[in-house]
């Protein structure tokens, strides 16, 4: 029917009005090639030669041998199995690429911390600057005006 159709291919889930659309033409495709099967074997004349023929051609080529493979019963299951071998692709290629992408990211952030600890180390360097400078421009401050006192000294005598 047309919804067993429509949960044996997943892909069409997602738009059922193309399952259903997919459905009728395949519907009407295989009652036309009925029909015209049909009125092949009605052109050529007898049943009875048509049914040999068909059982001569099977007949050949089976092989008492060989088991011929056949589908499991549940379709999805059988369409999952032919594409289990894709995924398991994709799923590798995908960890691949995870993995790489999270090794990029170890070295990125490698880089990162190194980088944060020099502008630390920077900023600590700064600041401990910026702490002394008043100290050492109060001492400026006074030897310049202890070197001003000593040149006014020397000029007048």
């Amino acid at each position: 029917s047309e919804n067993e159709f429509l949960e044996a291919l997943t892909i069409l889930k997602s738009n059922p009005n193309i399952a259903r659309k997919l459905h009728k033409a395949m519907i009407k495709e295989l009652y036309s090639s009925m029909n015209n099967d049909l009125e092949d074997i009605l052109k050529e004349g007898s049943l009875q030669e048509a049914f040999t023929k068909i059982t001569k051609l099977s007949e050949e080529n089976t092989s008492a041998n060989e088991h011929a493979w056949r589908p499991p019963g549940d379709v999805t299951s059988h369409l999952r199995s032919l594409d289990a071998h894709k995924i398991k692709e994709a799923t590798e290629e995908l960890e691949e690429q995870v993995n790489e992408m999270e090794r990029e990211n170890e070295t990125l952030m490698r880089t990162i911390a190194e980088s944060r600890s020099r502008i630390r180390a920077t900023n600590d360097n700064v600041m401990r600057i910026l702490n002394c400078a008043p100290n050492i421009l109060q001492r400026l401050e006074k030897t310049c005006k202890q070197l001003a006192t000593c040149l006014e000294t020397i000029e007048n005598e």
